[in-house]
């Protein structure tokens, strides 16, 4: 999800009046905020995954389970 409001023009094809524009609910590819957007995600389903995140990195998430460790560096 997008935390500010991104606007595109409409691509060719797209039957709709001139000067209309779409607002994204989602991000593209090629976007600058679609690497953000993407960690967000990733974030939220490690930690769905009982991942924690480490306060040193915030790219570094680690598990527990049946005494093994798992390290995730993304």
């Amino acid at each position: 999800e997008l935390l500010e409001e991104v606007y595109m023009e409409v691509p060719q094809g797209v039957c709709c009046q001139p000067g209309h524009v779409c607002k994204l609910r989602k991000a593209l590819y090629g976007l600058k905020q679609s690497p953000r957007a993407w960690f967000a995600h990733l974030k939220t389903a490690l930690i769905k995954f009982r991942f924690q995140q480490s306060s040193a990195d915030y790219t570094m998430f680690t598990s527990t389970r049946n005494s093994k460790v798992t390290i995730l560096l993304v």
